[in-house]
């Protein structure tokens, strides 16, 4: 992997580092000779960053002090800290809004000198396609769920930082691979032989597996040309929903019932599923507005950009990263 900044030595703080896209940032940021630093709370489950080589500094985005301490000595941070899930809209402005607002405020007046914020943003930041072509960097963000405006007011942050916090922001498309939750009924559906299809449309998205969005994190942090600047990070294609669909009954060996689920009903159910959980007080694993997000056309994106600033290039499509993804799982018992 080639990078204009040498990174052996860097001092990375990584927010989030227990997560998915963290603890593999953890990984790979050890392999390449940075000294780690792990923002987590105390009561967070740190079996993917078990590592020795990593330090762990503890503390919270909506803690001010705690990121006083976290940042003073930091030469990179990597922000990967945010809720994908939550029990009601405004904690995901808390979060990914509020709690970057509140790192970027701890920085300039602790770490005046810092290299590079690397904001883990979305593509839900930015919406859906508003065509037919894939989305790229000069698309007028407009999402649709809340997670995706707070995420893009993230973003919003970061940049009026930017003159005293050079920065990078990355948005991922949707990504996957070992240790991942999000995407995980996907693959249950497709062990149990299920081939859903949502109405009779042709949908697109692009995916990206998570050592090649790692990568590209990496190599967009220690680029010369990437300062505050913004990338989509794909695994470089665009898929029809029926492709990715075929991938994961493959990676299990089945051919597969197809189930037509009419998009009104999807939505549906994701308004029953949000309002039972909230009765109980507790986190939805779908909502009206993902229900919402899934079903729409285009969730294609380029990473060209990326390619052109930085040389980055994706290595695994979704064929085999479906093949290592469902390996994972079965190894571990999660299927």
């Amino acid at each position: 992997m080639h990078t204009d900044i040498e990174p052996a030595g860097a001092r990375c703080l990584v927010t989030g580092a227990n997560g998915f896209i963290g603890s593999h940032l953890c990984d790979r940021l050890i392999d390449m000779g940075c000294k780690v630093f792990a923002l987590v709370r105390r009561s967070s489950n740190l079996k993917y960053i078990s590592s020795p080589k990593i330090e762990f500094r503890f503390g919270e985005l909506r803690d001010y002090q705690s990121l006083q301490k976290a940042v003073g000595d930091i030469d990179f941070i990597f922000h990967s800290a945010g809720l994908t899930k939550a029990r009601n809209k405004s904690e995901f402005f808390q979060v990914n809004h509020l709690g970057t607002q509140t790192l970027l405020k701890a920085i300039p007046e602790n770490r005046k000198d810092l290299n590079r914020l690397i904001y883990i943003s979305s593509q839900a930041a930015t919406g859906p396609g508003v065509s037919d072509e894939p989305s790229n960097e000069n698309q007028t963000p407009d999402p649709v769920s809340a997670y995706g405006r707070s995420k893009l007011l993230g973003e919003e942050e970061v940049k009026q930082f930017a003159e005293k916090v050079p920065y990078v922001i990355i948005r991922p498309t949707s990504v996957y691979g070992p240790r991942d939750t999000e995407i995980l009924s996907f693959f249950r559906a497709a062990s149990w032989g299920i081939k859903p299809h949502f109405g009779n449309r042709k949908s697109i998205l692009s995916l990206v597996f998570v050592d090649d969005l790692v990568d590209g994190i990496i190599m967009g942090a220690f680029s010369n040309k990437s300062r505050n600047q913004t990338y989509f990070i794909s695994d470089g294609m665009v898929y029809e929903w029926s492709e990715i669909v075929d991938c994961l009954l493959a990676a299990f060996g089945k051919k597969g019932v197809k189930i037509t689920i009419p998009v009104r009903l999807f939505h549906l159910i994701g308004w029953l599923t949000e309002n039972a959980f909230n009765l109980v007080g507790k986190t939805p694993m779908l909502t009206k507005e993902k229900a919402f997000e899934i079903t729409c056309d285009n969730w294609g994106c380029s990473a060209e950009k990326a390619m052109r600033d930085f040389g980055y290039s994706p290595r695994i499509l979704f064929k085999e990263g479906a093949v290592m993804t469902a390996k994972w799982y079965k190894d571990n018992r999660w299927l």
